[in-house]
């Protein structure tokens, strides 16, 4: 009896382990209609169901979803895809402002980009647990969303995917600061970054509601955060207020640098080497030694570096809302 007992635990631990290495292997999603591909962990495809509806794809915690089976609950991230003879680049930076869009690529037929619900998406019964393990799986989409890319056209038409390596310097994004080789970059999520971490307590923090001056921001919330030689401001949706993305970054002193080497106290010669394609901003200033130099990116996102008599004053970093 008691070898059959110990035959029938072994068994049991082998099931357990094979089960166990199955929920933990990576599974790859494909969708044909869209034309892409991301890596989902194992553990995390377990836990979601992936769902469409119009141009979203939604990824669903499943033990939320059960609660409300007759539409997408429990939503911890969705990808959207929007059709290019219908939209422009212009309406996807709208977006960004309104809900915290984030672009993704473009094929030759759609734009794409991801983002969070910014609507209740638990039940108010919801245990601690379930809220708990939720937002677990809505923190882990952040960095599953890295592996999004986009499949190879068959009629040969150009697509492209994130921000390459190319366009970046040492794997940093362009439009960031760096402190003791840590980064912090225009349009990160607050979760993403740990401001504290890398810049210590603020001097000041104000938090504001935009009104209706604010055109399509209005209701949407606004932080900014105020340290020695540098100020940063964030912006949060108007369904949410929890969660902020970096708007702007004003560098007033040394303390911080630019991937490509610049800090306040850089000379003109030491900026034009450093970025080969600056312009002149064009504000009614001639003097090259005392003007404003931007970077040419024909983006959205901007890099200003103010001058006087040769040394770099202040060095903007910017998200331009429509």
């Amino acid at each position: 009896m008691r070898r059959i007992l110990v035959i029938m635990i072994i068994a049991c631990a082998v099931l357990l382990g094979a089960c166990s290495d199955k929920a933990s292997q990576d599974v790859m999603y494909s969708n044909d209609k869209y034309g892409f591909s991301m890596n989902l962990p194992g553990d995390f495809a377990a836990k979601v169901d992936v769902r469409e509806s119009g141009n979203c794809i939604y990824f669903v915690d499943k033990e939320v979803q059960a609660v409300h089976p007759e539409h997408p609950f429990g939503v911890v991230g969705r990808i959207e895809a929007y059709d290019k003879r219908e939209f422009s680049m212009e309406n996807l930076q709208e977006l960004e402002g309104m809900y915290g869009f984030r672009f993704l690529g473009e094929s030759g037929s759609y734009y794409f980009g991801w983002a969070h619900a910014t609507d209740v998406q638990l039940p108010a019964e919801a245990s601690e647990k379930t809220i708990e393990d939720y937002r677990a799986l809505e923190k882990e989409f952040n960095t599953i969303i890295e592996s999004f890319r986009l499949s190879e056209a068959s009629d040969g038409e150009q697509i492209t995917g994130p921000v390459e390596q190319t366009d970046m310097q040492n794997g940093i994004d362009e439009y960031s600061l760096i402190m003791d080789e840590q980064a912090i970059s225009l349009k990160s999520w607050d979760y993403d970054v740990d401001l504290s971490a890398i810049l210590g307590e603020p001097v000041s923090e104000t938090i504001e509601v935009l009104g209706s001056t604010a055109d399509t921001y209005s209701g949407s919330h606004r932080k900014t955060l105020k340290y020695e030689g540098l100020t940063v401001q964030l912006s949060s949706p108007k369904d949410n207020g929890k969660e902020f993305w970096i708007v702007s970054m004003f560098l007033t002193n040394e303390r911080l640098q630019t991937p490509g080497g610049i800090t306040v106290g850089s000379t003109l010669a030491d900026l034009k080497g450093a970025y080969k394609d600056l312009e002149i901003v064009p504000d009614g200033r001639t003097d090259i030694d005392n003007c404003a130099y931007s970077l040419d990116r024909e983006r959205y996102e901007y890099m200003v570096f103010e001058v006087e008599e040769g040394v770099v004053k202040e060095i903007k970093l910017y998200v331009e809302l429509p």
